[in-house]
């Protein structure tokens, strides 16, 4: 508190003031909390200057440099090694590691080492009394000197803190087990969200490639028309419909320009580039036909069950809770605990200066017991609740595979028709340019087609990405680690694992990180 406030509060105490005066008063606590406000704020502005450089400096330390046009595969592995998320989901894992690690630490016996120093400013002299006749019986004497130094170890194991200190190291195992499987789900969502940004990337590539060889077209018809202004060839009327229309074209081009810029965006903060870095696509076949593939749902569904990171997390928290609930019944008995203790006394009066000493004590808090048999049962509720969420969770799974199948073969139908259409455009688009060279057609005309093909076209594209998004959700959704980049080997994947899927769930949890 400021010596203005002070003040302020010490002559509020004496008794009433002036207006003019309170008013004054009111006007120095008022500063004085401003200035402490302000104080503040400048000391969090001045933290968060310093931490946004350090941050920034530590995300482009740690940013990928790609020197080569970016694959699939490529984009996975830098994904998984310099993504944001992936990075705080290792760490979590690493913490409590370190916490596994306590736990276990704390099952060893207690060793304790003390040692004290002290001096009395007087002998610690005694005499003795006769008990019949109420008269000294003996001198006062000592036998421990005004200077005495001790040391002692004494190691103590409680047995029954030992049980509980096992029981707590195998709840956090379980919790390093727990995280690892967020991990792991973090790793397969991300690989989602990379062949999904990719995709998109590639084909708004195309589209934007396409749609810039016909802005230039399109250009150089508002010069050439321009020019036929200036000339005076062309009515101004004419003129303004059709300067409007082929601008109209342009904003409607340079629309794909900005959609392959944000997908790019997308795909570059997903693997860990600074926003704003540049960097390549490779060249994709896009027009390359994908097969269709047949599903054995129950197979599916049993891989899903036997796979979901979210449904082993669910069996330790269940084992956590269980152990927990042994951990209430065992505090509910006494508890026991051997000792040996070793003690040095420098007293010269001593015979032994020092012993060893061995023993056992027992020690029972009877009061607890009420509140430790009711925690056990709200432990034990707590563990059907937690079947019961873990339940809900794979009906979740499989309504999410039922509907990952039926939005896959919704995709596929869509990819073979707009295919179907995007051909039958470029046909026309074709037959059109044919009559322009014939002179039975003009080449507005031709413009308009190319449009339209170019829209059907992205449309198609935008088809052939919900495709391979579709299955990569569908590897997602089984929980399937994912270990091929490209269209064709994500078939040879999806139509090998159909046949035996199960086996190869263990090997999965062995290397979540493969």
């Amino acid at each position: 508190m400021g010596r203005s406030e002070q003040r302020a509060r010490m002559t509020l105490a004496r008794g009433p003031v002036s207006p003019v005066r309170r008013r004054c008063l009111i006007a120095a606590s008022v500063s004085v909390a401003f200035a402490s406000s302000c104080g503040l704020q400048a000391g969090s502005r001045h933290a968060r200057i310093m931490n946004a450089a350090l941050d920034l400096k530590a995300y482009q330390a740690s940013a990928p440099v790609i020197s080569h046009p970016l694959t699939l595969d490529k984009a996975l592995e830098l994904a998984d090694r310099h993504n944001i998320e992936v990075w705080i989901a290792a760490a979590e894992s690493r913490y409590q590691h370190e916490l596994a690690t306590q736990s276990t630490l704390k099952m060893l016996p207690s060793l304790m080492a003390g040692t004290e120093y002290g001096e009395r400013s007087r002998y610690d002299a005694s005499s003795s009394q006769s008990l019949e006749t109420g008269k000294e019986s003996l001198e006062p004497s000592f036998s421990s000197e005004k200077r005495t130094r001790t040391f002692d170890v004494s190691a103590t194991w409680n047995l029954l803190d030992f049980g509980i200190s096992y029981l707590r190291a195998r709840q956090q195992n379980n919790r390093v087990f727990i995280v690892a499987q967020r991990e792991r789900r973090v790793r397969q969502n991300l690989v989602l969200q990379v062949t999904q940004a990719y995709w998109r990337a590639v084909a708004a590539r195309e589209s934007a490639g396409d749609a810039e060889k016909i802005n230039t077209e399109v250009s150089a018809k508002l010069a050439s028309m321009r020019g036929q202004i200036a000339d005076k060839t062309i009515s101004e009327l004419d003129a303004l419909k059709r300067e409007t229309s082929l601008l109209e074209r342009q904003d409607e081009l340079r629309r794909y320009k900005r959609e392959f810029l944000k997908a790019k965006t997308e795909l570059g903060k997903l693997i860990g580039l600074v926003p704003g870095t540049s960097f390549t696509l490779a060249e994709v076949d896009l027009d390359q036909p994908v097969d269709e593939l047949d599903f054995d749902a129950e197979a599916l569904e049993q891989e899903a069950l036997q796979s979901r990171p979210e449904l082993y997390e669910k069996d330790s928290e269940e084992a956590i809770s269980r152990d927990e609930a042994r951990i209430a019944l065992a505090r509910m008995f006494p508890s026991p605990a051997m000792f040996l203790r070793f003690d040095y006394n420098s007293n010269r009066f001593l015979v032994f200066d020092h012993w060893n000493t061995l023993g056992i004590r027992a020690s029972w808090d009877l009061l607890s017991i009420p509140q430790q048999l009711a925690h056990h049962g709200a432990m034990k509720l707590q563990t059907e609740l937690i079947t019961k969420r873990r339940t809900a969770i794979a009906v979740a799974i499989l309504t999410q595979l039922h509907l990952s199948l039926i939005d896959y073969a919704d995709a596929h139908e869509q990819y073979e028709f707009s295919e179907t259409i995007s051909l039958k455009r470029g046909q026309l688009l074709e037959a059109v340019q044919s009559q322009v060279t014939e002179g039975k057609s003009h080449g507005g005309e031709v413009l308009d087609q190319r449009m339209k093909h170019l829209k059907l076209r992205a449309k198609h594209l935008s088809a052939r990405v919900n495709l391979m998004t579709s299955m990569a959700r569908l590897l997602n959704t089984i929980g399937r680690e994912r270990s091929i980049h490209t269209a064709e080997s994500l078939h040879e994947e999806i139509a090998s694992h159909l046949e035996g899927p199960v086996e190869t769930v263990a090997c999965w949890l062995d290397s979540p990180d493969d």
